[in-house]
């Protein structure tokens, strides 16, 4: 059974929330600048300040939290149409599976930086300078790729409105985790991560992450309000179909003489066409 959510209100307070955060973010982060109180970035810490606690590029703190949540929510949503999908035999019940378990690996992610862990072997490969700053980028661009080419026939199967926003949701995503991050790399590289220029891009790199999960969200509930629609109009007017035409009345109705239809010209009563000839004789 599908869990129905309304779309539209989910995703306004949604936004709202990411929104709100990225501002508070890049608030206390550019007061902090002009206050000269800066602080280096240590994972897990809370204890120096809103700084840390409201940073969307900094660890266990709020803005991780549900960015986190917002995530493990997606995977959840897109699990629930993968169990439905699987048990009406859909064609792409196997997709939908994949798809929750990339949300929830991202999720994982999310929490504890995996892909970050990638920088250090990429770093002794290619010159990490410039762009190759954060080089964690450099793998997995050729995974997206590959990922995004598996899914091109069940984006197309899906509906266009449902296709649509799951294309923005992953341009979007890939725009702020990959795209911002080679921004930031050369801003890091170019004047270092404790600046404001740094900070207004991972802002928005965060940001632009957000939103991509949020509109795919409302893309699967979206999907999940169409599905259970079919499903219902089909049950209601199940009885009806069956009403209009119950087996057992058949032989009973073939009994039955057929009724005249007026304007049109049909054979006569046997009992007309001997009164017909008896008055031609």
């Amino acid at each position: 059974m599908l869990v129905i959510v309304r779309p539209r209100r989910l995703t306004l307070v949604l936004i709202g929330v990411a929104v709100l955060l990225g501002a508070v973010s890049l608030t206390v982060n550019l007061l902090a600048f002009r206050a000269g109180t800066t602080q280096t970035p240590v994972a897990g810490s809370l204890g120096a300040g809103p700084q840390d606690f409201f940073n969307v590029d900094r660890e266990a703190n709020l803005p991780t939290w549900f960015a986190t949540a917002v995530l493990l929510l997606a995977a959840a949503s897109v699990a629930g149409v993968a169990a439905w999908a699987s048990r009406t035999r859909d064609r792409w019940r196997w997709h939908w599976w994949v798809l929750a378990a990339t949300f929830c690996y991202l999720s994982i992610d999310e929490l504890v930086r995996l892909h970050e862990k990638a920088i250090g072997p990429v770093s002794q490969v290619i010159d990490a300078t410039g762009i190759f700053t954060f080089g964690w980028w450099v793998p997995a661009a050729p995974l997206v790729i590959v990922f995004a080419i598996a899914y091109l026939r069940f984006l197309r199967a899906l509906p266009a409105k449902v296709g649509g926003l799951m294309v923005l949701a992953g341009a979007l995503y890939v725009g702020g985790a990959m795209g911002m991050e080679i921004v930031g790399s050369w801003v890091a590289d170019a004047r270092g991560t404790l600046s404001p220029a740094y900070s207004v891009v991972t802002t928005v790199e965060e940001m632009l992450e957000m939103l991509g999960v949020i509109v795919f969200l409302h893309a699967v509930a979206t999907y999940a309000n169409s599905r259970l629609t079919v499903v219902d109009a089909s049950r209601a007017t199940a009885p009806t179909v069956q009403a209009a035409d119950p087996g057992p009345r058949r032989s009973h109705r073939a009994a039955q003489p057929a009724r005249p239809v007026t304007g049109m010209v049909g054979p006569r009563p046997a009992a007309e066409a001997g009164l017909g000839d008896r008055r031609g004789r």
